[in-house]
């Protein structure tokens, strides 16, 4: 599943084939049609063109004098005009060297095989790190093994015999230590916390040091590439968010936060003018969830042409289209869906009418689907399939009509039934007709 909704994504890659050439164009599609962990540095490069193509003119990867083409050359309708590379800032590393959720994932997995759903369980992971401050040379490390040791070091047969004294004692207390020179992870069962499953470990996203962290890091990589680039005029980048903390973090005794990094960076680089950083955040209330972009310009470029640069930079985001997920949770569900599928409308609502996603209606007609999946998917309880009980009391469909939404990854389907119909009910006596 995509950052952009897979619509948007296409009507903006048939966009972008004004400016890019037939076989990059051709790449960039065999790079989104791929599960890779870097798929969202395609989107958000791809999205960014787009929204500049639409404010003023660009030129793909021109040819400058340097050794390096920059991402673009971007010229304004007032003459203004910069060279910028995109770059995306994530935790895939740190994730890597601290598989948590890889953890958790397993953990769950264990739980819902001895359908143990109740709650209860606590998970507690140490560190090795022990002195953690800003400016300490040490990272966050826990003392997690690689994924391929979790069945031998951490699910091993002390851990089965612990999920196996809860299932047959679920009111007693429980717990396991999972131990070695480079695990230390707790598992206790408390039934007086059941309702809720809760963890502990330390975070390993955070900034401690201002010139090694994902945000720096990904900001370098650019820098270096662009003092290449034979260019006179402003130089820039645009750090999106591809998943990463410490892109969203303020400061803290222990943290560095993104104000402070970025301001670094463009002291050490002379040879960059600007730094964009767009970041997501989700604002979720009890009727609807929100994702949005924040976008913050960090400049060293002069007062009439940082004004410049802010205006562009204001048009460039409001061409920026929706999102439709946070960067974690649109990575991993396009892991788990192959990557070749969006979201679908998730509502069903029944009455006298049926309204309901358009493709998981063709999903079960096609059989991709069954209808005990549908029933289950929807929390149905039993006899609550609304199309058996408009069958049972004779109401065929009567009306087909579709909502699209050109903008989203899926459409709705309303399904009008029409009054009680002898073609598969028994006959009746009129209610208008009276026995005399």
């Amino acid at each position: 599943m995509p950052l952009f909704s897979r619509r948007v994504l296409q009507r903006v890659l048939d966009e972008n084939a004004a400016f890019l050439p037939a076989r990059e164009l051709s790449n960039i599609c065999n790079l989104l049609n791929t599960v890779r962990d870097d798929y969202l540095a395609t989107e958000w490069e791809q999205v960014i063109l787009n929204a500049a193509s639409k404010i003023g003119s660009i030129e793909y990867e021109p040819r400058l004098r340097g050794l390096r083409k920059p991402d673009l050359l971007f010229k304004s309708k007032s003459s203004f005009e910069f060279v910028a590379d995109i770059t995306t800032a994530s935790d895939k590393g740190l994730n890597r060297r601290n598989p948590v959720d890889a953890l958790h994932e397993e953990f769950e997995r264990h739980q819902r095989k001895r359908k143990l759903l109740a709650g209860g369980f606590r998970l507690r992971i140490d560190s090795q790190s022990r002195s953690i401050y800003r400016g300490s040379n040490e990272t966050i490390a826990l003392k997690l093994p690689k994924r391929a040791e979790f069945n031998t070091k951490i699910f091993n047969a002390e851990f089965h015999r612990f999920m196996d004294s809860v299932c047959r004692m679920p009111d007693q207390y429980h717990a396991c230590h999972a131990h070695c020179f480079d695990t230390s992870v707790y598992f206790s069962y408390d039934p007086r916390n059941r309702g809720r499953n809760s963890g502990h470990y330390l975070s390993f996203t955070v900034a401690n040091r201002i010139g090694k962290n994902p945000v720096y890091n990904a900001l370098k990589s650019k820098g270096d590439q662009l003092k290449a680039v034979g260019y006179n005029g402003i130089r820039g980048i645009f750090l999106c968010d591809g998943g990463c903390q410490s892109l969203r973090a303020g400061p803290t005794w222990a943290n560095f936060g993104r104000d402070e990094v970025v301001r670094h960076f463009l002291k050490q680089f002379d040879s960059v003018a600007f730094v964009v950083a767009l970041v997501v955040r989700e604002k979720s209330s009890s009727s609807k969830r929100d994702i949005i972009v924040e976008s913050t310009l960090y400049s060293l470029a002069t007062r009439g042409a940082h004004g410049e640069l802010q205006a562009i930079i204001a048009q460039l985001l409001r061409r920026i289209p929706k999102l439709v997920d946070t960067p974690e949770n649109a990575l991993r569900q396009h892991k788990l869906r192959n990557g070749l599928s969006g979201r679908c409308w998730g509502n069903l609502v029944m009455g006298s009418n049926i309204r309901m996603s358009a493709r998981v209606l063709l999903e079960i007609l096609a059989g991709e689907k069954t209808l005990s999946e549908f029933e289950r998917d929807f929390g149905l309880k039993p006899g609550g399939n609304p199309f058996k009980q408009m069958l049972e009391s004779g109401r065929l469909i009567s009306e087909v009509s579709i909502e699209r939404r050109p903008d989203e990854d899926d459409d709705v389907i309303a399904l009008r039934f029409g009054n009680r119909d002898a073609a598969v009910r028994p006959f009746s006596v009129s209610p208008s007709k009276t026995v005399e």
